[in-house]
Order: C-alpha cells, then sequence, then structure tokens
C-alpha cells in the first residue's frame, strides 16, 4: 500500500512530468495499491482551481482506499513524530505532514510524496518511502 501525500496528487494534477507525478499516474492505471488520509483529501480539494476541478478531484480520490484517522491514538501518534523530528534538529513546518506520517506508520504504507519537509520526517521516524519521492538526503 502506498500513501500519496498532497503533494504527489499535485504534481499529477499539474502534469508536471516529475518522478512522482509519473508514479502515481501508473498506480492509478492499475487502479489499485494507492491510498489516501482525511488531511490529504482536504488539501487537495481545497486547492482545486474550479468547481468542476473540486468535483473531478473528489470522485479520483475516493476511488482509492482511505486510510482513516483513529481519533485520539494518530493524533498523538502525530505529536510524538513532531517532539521527534524536533529532537532530532529538524522541525516540521506543520503538523499535518506529521499527521499523515503518523497514519501511514501505523498502516505499514509506504509515503509517495514530493515534499522536502515530509521526506525529513519520513527520515527522522524511520517511515518507508516509495523510490519515486522526492528526497532531500
Amino acid at each position: 500500500m502506498i500513501l500519496a501525500d498532497t503533494s504527489a496528487w499535485i504534481e499529477y494534477d499539474r502534469q508536471t512530468g516529475s518522478p512522482a507525478d509519473g508514479r502515481l499516474a501508473e498506480l492509478i492505471a492499475a487502479g489499485d495499491g494507492v491510498a489516501v488520509t482525511e488531511p490529504v483529501v482536504m488539501e487537495v480539494l481545497a486547492g482545486a482551481r474550479s468547481d468542476d476541478d473540486e468535483t473531478e478531484l473528489r470522485r479520483l480520490l475516493t476511488r482509492f482506499d482511505l486510510l482513516s484517522f483513529e481519533a485520539v491514538s494518530d493524533f498523538a501518534a502525530a505529536a510524538r513524530v513532531y517532539r521527534r523530528c524536533r529532537a532530532a534538529g529538524v522541525t516540521p513546518r506543520g503538523m499535518i505532514d506529521c499527521m499523515i506520517a503518523a497514519v501511514a506508520w501505523r498502516c505499514e504504507a509506504a509515503l509517495l510524496s514530493h515534499d522536502a519537509d515530509l521526506d525529513r520526517v519520513a527520515g527522522v521516524i524511520g517511515l518507508r518511502v516509495d523510490p519515486a519521492s522526492l528526497r532531500v538526503s
């Protein structure tokens, strides 16, 4: 299972030709193996350029597995991810990356991302990262 982060969906939607764009296109064509979580859905839909674009994005996102948050436990795990990153000298730009990482960790999903900050978070906690993801290390 691969949890596609918001940045990978943006790369795909903009057809940038990046490795994350190509990998997500492959996963979508296969129709299997890709997942999203609530913050990813929220961020992707918030970036829709029009109501029609939002409808198409929603239709696309809901085709795949939803790795839902487990209320308090995932939020507590996200807080631990944040603290662990800070202790390692990496300050995440936002808690949403920590939330996405916590769900990926719990579900044993690899992360597909085009976000250097999220790559740093994944590196600190030992989260599996898809080879097509943007790597900073």
